[in-house]
Protein backbone atom coordinates (compact mmCIF):
# COMPACT_ATOMS: atom_id res chain seq x y z
CA UNK A 1 0.00 0.00 0.00
CA UNK A 2 0.65 3.64 -0.66
CA UNK A 3 -0.63 7.51 -1.07
CA UNK A 4 -0.84 9.01 -4.26
CA UNK A 5 -2.05 12.47 -4.70
CA UNK A 6 -4.95 12.75 -7.33
CA UNK A 7 -3.30 14.79 -9.34
CA UNK A 8 -0.05 12.40 -10.48
CA UNK A 9 -2.20 9.66 -10.54
CA UNK A 10 -2.47 8.14 -13.98
CA UNK A 11 -4.09 4.78 -13.77
CA UNK A 12 -1.43 3.19 -16.80
CA UNK A 13 -1.09 -0.32 -15.44
CA UNK A 14 -4.10 -1.66 -13.87
CA UNK A 15 -7.73 -1.86 -15.86
CA UNK A 16 -10.29 -1.51 -13.03
CA UNK A 17 -10.60 0.69 -10.11
CA UNK A 18 -12.77 1.07 -7.34
CA UNK A 19 -12.48 4.81 -6.26
CA UNK A 20 -13.59 5.47 -2.89
CA UNK A 21 -13.83 8.50 -0.11
CA UNK A 22 -16.10 11.02 1.43
CA UNK A 23 -17.79 14.48 -0.98
CA UNK A 24 -14.55 17.02 -1.25
CA UNK A 25 -11.86 13.94 -1.02
CA UNK A 26 -10.51 14.56 -4.83
CA UNK A 27 -12.15 11.79 -6.32
CA UNK A 28 -13.72 13.65 -9.06
CA UNK A 29 -10.71 15.68 -9.63
CA UNK A 30 -8.83 12.37 -9.71
CA UNK A 31 -11.17 11.17 -12.60
CA UNK A 32 -11.10 14.54 -14.73
CA UNK A 33 -7.61 14.94 -14.72
CA UNK A 34 -7.66 11.04 -16.62
CA UNK A 35 -10.55 12.12 -18.56
CA UNK A 36 -7.88 15.16 -19.94
CA UNK A 37 -4.77 13.00 -19.85
CA UNK A 38 -6.97 10.53 -22.11
CA UNK A 39 -8.11 13.56 -24.49
CA UNK A 40 -4.68 14.66 -24.73
CA UNK A 41 -3.07 10.99 -25.90
CA UNK A 42 -6.21 10.04 -27.75
CA UNK A 43 -7.97 10.89 -30.83
CA UNK A 44 -11.96 10.92 -30.75
CA UNK A 45 -12.08 7.96 -33.01
CA UNK A 46 -9.67 6.04 -30.74
CA UNK A 47 -11.03 6.46 -27.43
CA UNK A 48 -14.30 6.66 -26.18
CA UNK A 49 -16.35 7.39 -22.97
CA UNK A 50 -19.23 5.13 -21.66
CA UNK A 51 -20.52 8.13 -19.01
CA UNK A 52 -22.99 6.97 -15.71
CA UNK A 53 -23.72 10.14 -13.60
CA UNK A 54 -27.02 9.69 -12.54
CA UNK A 55 -26.72 12.66 -10.35
CA UNK A 56 -25.33 15.11 -13.40
CA UNK A 57 -23.34 16.92 -11.08
CA UNK A 58 -19.83 15.81 -12.46
CA UNK A 59 -19.40 15.16 -16.14
CA UNK A 60 -22.26 16.72 -17.89
CA UNK A 61 -21.23 16.41 -21.36
CA UNK A 62 -20.37 19.93 -23.45
CA UNK A 63 -19.52 21.96 -19.86
CA UNK A 64 -16.03 22.96 -19.13
CA UNK A 65 -15.15 20.16 -17.05
CA UNK A 66 -16.93 17.15 -18.36
CA UNK A 67 -16.57 15.11 -21.13
CA UNK A 68 -15.91 16.15 -24.97
CA UNK A 69 -18.66 15.40 -27.23
CA UNK A 70 -16.74 13.69 -29.88
CA UNK A 71 -15.50 11.33 -27.35
CA UNK A 72 -18.85 10.18 -25.82
CA UNK A 73 -20.05 6.81 -26.58
CA UNK A 74 -23.03 7.24 -24.40
CA UNK A 75 -23.77 8.98 -21.20
CA UNK A 76 -26.75 8.17 -18.73
CA UNK A 77 -27.95 10.82 -16.81
CA UNK A 78 -30.32 11.72 -14.00
CA UNK A 79 -33.89 11.55 -15.87
CA UNK A 80 -33.25 8.14 -17.23
CA UNK A 81 -35.33 5.22 -16.52
CA UNK A 82 -33.58 2.36 -14.57
CA UNK A 83 -33.76 -0.25 -16.77
CA UNK A 84 -31.98 1.99 -19.62
CA UNK A 85 -29.47 2.65 -17.06
CA UNK A 86 -28.84 -1.26 -16.71
CA UNK A 87 -29.59 -2.27 -20.60
CA UNK A 88 -26.67 0.32 -20.69
CA UNK A 89 -24.53 -1.04 -18.22
CA UNK A 90 -25.02 -4.75 -19.23
CA UNK A 91 -24.37 -4.06 -23.03
CA UNK A 92 -20.47 -2.83 -22.06
CA UNK A 93 -20.38 -5.81 -20.22
CA UNK A 94 -21.45 -7.91 -23.22
CA UNK A 95 -18.86 -5.72 -25.32
CA UNK A 96 -16.21 -6.71 -23.47
CA UNK A 97 -16.98 -10.32 -23.83
CA UNK A 98 -16.93 -9.99 -27.36
CA UNK A 99 -13.87 -7.65 -27.56
CA UNK A 100 -11.92 -9.68 -25.44
CA UNK A 101 -12.94 -12.94 -27.38
CA UNK A 102 -12.37 -11.32 -30.57
CA UNK A 103 -8.86 -9.62 -29.73
CA UNK A 104 -10.98 -6.08 -30.98
CA UNK A 105 -8.38 -3.46 -29.10
CA UNK A 106 -10.14 -0.43 -30.66
CA UNK A 107 -11.01 2.20 -29.62
CA UNK A 108 -10.47 2.08 -26.09
CA UNK A 109 -13.29 2.61 -24.04
CA UNK A 110 -13.60 4.66 -20.64
CA UNK A 111 -16.42 3.76 -18.62
CA UNK A 112 -17.05 5.77 -15.54
CA UNK A 113 -19.56 5.12 -12.90
CA UNK A 114 -20.55 8.05 -10.40
CA UNK A 115 -21.48 6.76 -6.94
CA UNK A 116 -24.01 3.96 -6.44
CA UNK A 117 -27.47 4.45 -7.40
CA UNK A 118 -27.96 1.96 -9.86
CA UNK A 119 -25.97 -0.69 -7.46
CA UNK A 120 -28.92 0.20 -4.35
CA UNK A 121 -31.80 -0.29 -7.36
CA UNK A 122 -30.47 -3.94 -7.93
CA UNK A 123 -27.29 -5.12 -6.53
CA UNK A 124 -26.80 -8.43 -8.14
CA UNK A 125 -27.48 -7.35 -11.54
CA UNK A 126 -24.88 -4.00 -11.01
CA UNK A 127 -22.39 -6.40 -9.98
CA UNK A 128 -22.76 -9.10 -12.81
CA UNK A 129 -22.16 -6.42 -15.05
CA UNK A 130 -19.13 -5.07 -13.77
CA UNK A 131 -17.76 -7.78 -12.71
CA UNK A 132 -18.11 -9.08 -16.35
CA UNK A 133 -16.53 -6.14 -17.48
CA UNK A 134 -13.22 -6.07 -15.02
CA UNK A 135 -12.69 -9.58 -15.76
CA UNK A 136 -12.69 -8.60 -19.74
CA UNK A 137 -10.99 -5.11 -19.09
CA UNK A 138 -7.60 -6.01 -19.99
CA UNK A 139 -8.14 -7.58 -23.19
CA UNK A 140 -10.64 -5.87 -24.42
CA UNK A 141 -8.79 -2.46 -23.88
CA UNK A 142 -11.28 -0.95 -21.65
CA UNK A 143 -10.56 0.60 -17.86
CA UNK A 144 -14.11 1.27 -15.61
CA UNK A 145 -13.96 3.40 -12.68
CA UNK A 146 -16.69 3.04 -10.06
CA UNK A 147 -16.64 5.73 -7.54
CA UNK A 148 -18.36 6.08 -4.52
CA UNK A 149 -18.16 8.02 -1.17
CA UNK A 150 -20.88 5.12 0.08
CA UNK A 151 -18.68 1.71 0.46
CA UNK A 152 -21.56 0.12 2.11
CA UNK A 153 -22.49 -3.48 1.90
CA UNK A 154 -25.42 -3.21 -0.03
CA UNK A 155 -23.10 -0.62 -2.85
CA UNK A 156 -20.31 -2.35 -2.87
CA UNK A 157 -20.45 -6.37 -1.86
CA UNK A 158 -17.28 -8.70 -1.35
CA UNK A 159 -17.36 -10.25 -4.64
CA UNK A 160 -17.64 -6.87 -6.51
CA UNK A 161 -14.74 -6.04 -4.54
CA UNK A 162 -12.69 -8.73 -5.11
CA UNK A 163 -12.92 -8.35 -9.05
CA UNK A 164 -10.85 -4.91 -8.79
CA UNK A 165 -7.84 -4.57 -9.49
CA UNK A 166 -7.24 -1.30 -7.92
CA UNK A 167 -9.10 0.51 -4.87
CA UNK A 168 -8.20 3.59 -3.91
CA UNK A 169 -9.06 4.85 -0.49
CA UNK A 170 -9.86 8.70 -0.03
CA UNK A 171 -10.86 10.55 3.54
CA UNK A 172 -13.76 9.34 4.93
CA UNK A 173 -14.70 8.32 8.27
CA UNK A 174 -14.02 5.13 9.31
CA UNK A 175 -15.23 2.39 8.13
CA UNK A 176 -14.94 -0.70 9.86
CA UNK A 177 -16.07 -2.90 7.09
CA UNK A 178 -13.78 -1.76 4.42
CA UNK A 179 -10.44 -1.10 6.69
CA UNK A 180 -11.45 -4.91 8.50
CA UNK A 181 -11.26 -6.11 5.01
CA UNK A 182 -8.15 -4.86 4.10
CA UNK A 183 -6.66 -5.71 7.45
CA UNK A 184 -6.09 -1.92 8.49
CA UNK A 185 -7.31 -1.08 11.92
CA UNK A 186 -8.69 2.12 12.91
CA UNK A 187 -5.58 2.78 14.85
CA UNK A 188 -3.06 2.21 12.07
CA UNK A 189 -5.75 4.12 9.19
CA UNK A 190 -3.41 6.66 7.33
CA UNK A 191 -3.93 10.25 7.46
CA UNK A 192 -4.81 11.81 4.36
CA UNK A 193 -5.48 15.26 2.78
CA UNK A 194 -7.88 16.20 0.69
CA UNK A 195 -6.81 15.17 -2.87
CA UNK A 196 -4.56 12.36 -1.18
CA UNK A 197 -5.65 8.45 -1.63
CA UNK A 198 -4.37 5.46 -0.39
CA UNK A 199 -3.84 2.92 -2.84
CA UNK A 200 -4.49 -0.85 -2.74
CA UNK A 201 -3.45 -3.13 -5.47
CA UNK A 202 -5.08 -6.65 -5.43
Amino acid sequence: MNITNADYFTFNVHNSMLLIGQSGSGKSRLVHSLVKRYESAFKPNDMKYAIFDLKQCEFSVGNDDGAKQEYLLFDVEHGNAPDYSFNKLEELAALSKNRAKNNIKKPFIFIYIEECDMACKDQGRFDAALITINQNAQKANMKLVYSTSSPRLDTVSGKLLESFELVLIGSFSYDSWLYEYFGISKESQPSLSNYEFLVIER
